[in-house]
């Protein structure tokens, strides 16, 4: 650490200033604030946690609050219209909303940039006025700025609790820390901005949808897992398929396609072997086509250079808003299956796709009684 930076309220205002993160103004006027309630703007502070509320002061930044002091929807929707101005009007929020629904809990909603964005919520009881924590850092990480702008949001304190934030660039954020602040967490984005233009709650709005929010990476390998679809269950049909398989996207079919993967594959060694199997392939094509037959649901992908679970393979997810989150692996699923040789593994794990519908359809109706 630099020996001559001062932990002192001039030598946080002063490196809030050098670092970009507040104009002359801002450091001044929250100086001028600080001395007005008594404080020393000179005095060493060995923790220096407790200089971060200057923050506030100078008018940047927001706080993670304790307890809310009015009820959860405004708690929430102070924090969220506070980070969201953090981002200097190229993020808005808007349509805040705490949905309840019975024997089900808390739903928040907002809008960032026009985006319908939803989180459940676990809140401790219908008076508590504690927030969500995971729901409120899921939120904070929604509402950071894309289209290339490399800033995150960063917490300064080392509790959550009345915590400041700041929205900050990696070169901000290494100044800050240099400083002597602990900065234990950083939330980065993952919404883009765009609406699609499609028919709400259509196929094809959550399609396009995926394709405003996805990489390229992840767009090119969708489009080439979907582009041969037909024919590489038709060759699968036809050469290696029964002739007596009930080729017809029904529950029933899953249930003969269970006793040939079940057949074929005597346990997970087997699988090891199966990487290039054609059978396996076809299968997991089968298997999330049948889906689609029987829910709103849709293939997605989602490339990673990391190699993060449910990622760099064609997924099902739900027709619904990311925040219900249903969805499966058609070849997670074949391979359990192979796993655990337990007869009906396919349906039930693809039923979470239909929970997520009904969840989503349960809290729109509450949402508009």
């Amino acid at each position: 650490m630099n020996n001559e930076i001062r932990h002192t309220l001039h030598g946080f205002a002063e490196t809030l200033v050098r670092l970009g993160i507040a104009t002359e103004e801002q450091a001044a006027a929250g100086l001028t604030e600080a001395a007005d309630i008594g404080m020393d703007l000179d005095e060493e502070f060995e923790d220096t946690e407790e200089l971060t509320f200057l923050i506030g002061e100078c008018g940047l930044g927001f706080q993670t609050p304790e307890k809310v002091s009015g009820d959860l929807k405004e708690g929430y929707a102070d924090l969220l219209h506070d980070a969201a101005a953090c981002s200097g009007g190229s993020v808005v929020v808007d349509d805040v909303e705490l949905v309840t629904v019975e024997g089900e809990g808390d739903y928040l909603h907002f809008r960032r940039n026009g985006r319908s964005i939803w989180h459940h919520a676990d809140h401790l009881s219908d008076s508590t006025r504690y927030m969500d924590w995971n729901v409120a850092f899921d939120s904070i990480a929604d509402l950071v700025p894309s289209d290339g702008d490399p800033r995150s949001f960063h917490q300064l304190d080392e509790d959550s609790y009345d915590a400041w934030w700041l929205l900050l660039t990696p070169d901000q954020a290494e100044g800050l820390e240099e400083f002597g602040l602990p900065m234990p967490l950083a939330v980065g984005g993952r919404v883009r901005d765009g609406v699609p233009t499609a028919e709400p709650e259509t196929l094809a709005w959550y399609m396009e949808d995926d394709r405003l929010r996805a990489s390229e990476e992840s767009r090119r390998c969708l489009d080439e897992w979907l582009a041969p679809m037909d024919t590489a269950l038709g060759r699968w049909r036809t050469g290696l398929l029964p002739a007596d398989f009930p080729f017809d996207y029904s529950p029933d079919s899953l249930s003969a396609l269970e006793r040939l993967v079940l057949d074929r594959f005597d346990g997970p060694a087997a699988l090891e072997t199966a990487a290039a199997d054609e059978f396996l392939k076809g299968a997991v094509r089968y298997v999330g086509e049948t889906a689609l037959m029987l829910w709103p649901c849709r293939w997605t992908y989602r490339h990673s250079d990391d190699s993060m679970p449910f990622t760099n393979e064609p997924l099902i997810a739900a027709n619904a808003p990311a925040g219900f989150s249903g969805g499966f692996s058609p070849d997670y699923a074949l391979r359990t299956l192979v796993q655990e040789r337990t007869s009906f593994g396919l349906l039930d794990r693809m039923a979470m796709v239909e929970e997520s519908i009904e969840e989503y359809r349960r809290v729109l109706r509450a949402r508009s009684r």
